[in-house]
């Protein structure tokens, strides 16, 4: 059995997968939902999009990849307002780590990715009870 212990500025957290398949949420629709309209407009269906031939264009080498995160990642994140203050923090957040490949980070190091927010803020958010886009500590 695990031990709770109260997270701190250099708790960990990431997109927790089980929490939505506990919670009986569709993450595929809300990650399509995360995409810029041009993105979106590319899926016609969500059935169509669970992994592509993806080319490494430095390398060269394909891999199998998710089209929705590939697309989110190559295109949606170059975009200035994809991650910005007009977007709710967990929103922010839940996108910081689509695009690091769902790497835990504490809410010191998101604070580099959403400058605008306090760390002890980010972490008042994410560590409360209600938990958002399924982010929780790693």
């Amino acid at each position: 059995m695990a031990i709770w212990s109260k997270p701190t500025l250099d708790t960990k957290f990431h997109i927790d997968h089980q929490w939505w398949d506990n919670a009986g949420r569709n993450f595929r629709l809300v990650l399509l939902e995360q995409l810029c309209e041009g993105c979106r407009s590319r899926f016609s269906s969500l059935d169509e999009t669970e992994t592509v031939d993806w080319v490494n264009p430095d390398t060269g080498e394909v891999t199998e990849a998710d089209a929705l995160i590939q697309c989110l990642k190559r295109e949606c994140a170059s975009q200035p307002d994809f991650i910005d203050q007009r977007i709710p923090l967990t929103t922010a957040a839940f996108r910081v780590f689509l695009i690091n490949d769902n790497q835990p980070l504490s809410s010191n190091e998101l604070h580099e990715y959403l400058p605008w927010k306090q760390p002890e803020m980010i972490l008042q958010t994410l560590a409360g009870r209600t938990t958002y886009l399924g982010i929780r500590p790693a």
